[in-house]
């Protein structure tokens, strides 16, 4: 009778999963609190930060003038005997200060819009850097989840296991089972162990990828109702493929990518136009015994002449590049689709699976573990085909958690392909 009390008791171990839209005490977990946290100490996020404040100051830099060029100049001084000798050696040097600034023809503005470009680059840049460690730590905190589920039922059926070994050896003592059977159940006793031990292997593992993403590390779950509330979100992908397509950073770093070379294209074309450096000076001659100036002005116009590099080499790097952006562009564009498309038949697949299971394959399960424990007590079922039953029940609600981690995966892929992320309080696309 003790077994079938155990055998019965373990109706507890059935984890059913809970509605998406049940209500639980506030926990660790929420998405928004995570992406503060990701926004604030990720390191990747910090470097590309950093990358976008460099930008900044690039973008800020090309709204500058050059700065003019101030020359200072001490000339005609003698050297062995002057004309005339009386003449003071004093007497003889010129003195000149003069400015010269140079004059861009054509250049600043494309100048400007590349570096305006590079600046929105650098913005999706640290957006999909943002968004490839926000998925990274909820794929990590789903196997955590996931992990979590399992121990929990593992761990039940562990202590099931060795008490009904514990039982078993005590009847085998007696002669009432055969020792084969006492052996069959410490491997089965074993095996359970060991998956128990990779459940707890998982969860660790996922604690350490979550480490990579945030130093401080992503929280334990309390219990495995939080860890089965955390498997049954799920947030709506983009309601089409051109808007998914257009919410992706890295489909918009790639845009501006472009604008960037084409600015930069023309101006690698417009190097063909010199500019000129003009300038201005002042002269003070003593030497005006041999009848100079003693005070005078002087302007001047400098003109480089681009016959051999007029920026032909930069533009067919930016005319290549441009060819490339086009191509991956294009193939990003179409990969989301695509992604999009085999993520919504896996995820109704699952779906499927998962109603299958709560509708008709655990209910049966637990409708027969029932019936056979009845029929044991009167002695018309022996217990190792209850056993058997129990068995098939737990396989049925381990394949249950792996179905809504699998699903939740799924729901996580379909989010990135569509960046369908919370964006921290102080960044606004």
């Amino acid at each position: 009778m003790i077994l079938f009390r155990l055998l019965s008791a373990v109706h507890l171990l059935a984890i059913a999963p809970p509605s998406v839209g049940a209500q639980g005490p506030q926990d660790p977990f929420d998405e928004r609190a995570l992406a503060q946290a990701i926004w604030q100490a990720a390191p990747e996020v910090l470097a590309a930060r950093q990358e976008v404040v460099d930008a900044e100051a690039l973008r800020g830099r090309t709204y500058l003038l050059p700065n003019p060029s101030l020359t200072a100049t001490w000339g005609t001084i003698p050297i062995g005997e002057r004309n005339p000798p009386a003449l003071a050696w004093s007497k003889v040097p010129n003195y000149s200060v003069g400015v010269s600034e140079l004059f861009e023809l054509g250049k600043r503005g494309p100048r400007q819009q590349a570096a305006e470009a590079n600046r929105t680059l650098t913005h999706y840049a640290l957006l999909e850097v943002y968004v490839r460690n926000f998925f990274e730590a909820m794929e990590a905190m789903s196997e955590q989840a996931a992990a979590t589920a399992r121990i929990a039922l593992l761990e039940r059926l562990v202590a099931e296991s060795q008490e009904i070994l514990r039982l078993q050896r005590a009847r085998s003592d007696k002669g009432d089972v055969a020792p084969l059977e006492v052996d069959r159940l410490e491997v089965e006793n074993l095996r359970l162990l060991s998956s128990l031990r990779q459940a707890e292997a998982t969860r660790e593992a996922a604690m350490l990828a979550c480490s990579r993403v945030l130093v401080s590390g992503c929280a334990r779950f309390a219990d495995v109702e939080q860890a089965q509330r955390f498997l049954a979100q799920r947030t709506a992908e983009a309601p089409t493929d051109q808007m998914a397509a257009n919410a992706r950073p890295d489909v918009q770093a790639l845009l501006a990518e472009r604008n960037r070379l084409r600015a930069e294209l023309t101006l690698a074309e417009r190097q063909k136009i010199p500019d000129p450096v003009a300038s201005v000076g002042f002269m003070h001659d003593q030497f005006v015994v041999s009848g100079n100036q003693s005070n005078s002005l002087n302007v001047s116009v400098t003109v480089p002449l681009p016959i051999f590099d007029h920026g032909q080499v930069e533009a067919a790097r930016a005319r290549s590049r441009l060819a490339v952006n086009d191509t991956a562009t294009r193939m990003l564009t179409q990969s989301v689709s695509q992604s999009l498309a085999i993520g919504r038949k896996h995820l109704e697949i699952l779906t499927g699976r998962a109603r299958s299971l709560d509708k008709d394959a655990l209910p049966r399960a637990r409708n027969v573990v029932d019936r056979m424990e009845g029929a044991a007590r009167r002695g018309g079922v022996a217990v190792q085909d209850v056993l058997l039953a129990r068995r098939a029940l737990e396989e049925l609600q381990l394949d249950r958690v792996d179905v809504a981690s699998e699903a939740h995966r799924v729901s996580l892929h379909l989010r990135r392909a569509s960046a369908s992320v919370p964006w921290p309080e102080s960044q606004s696309r």
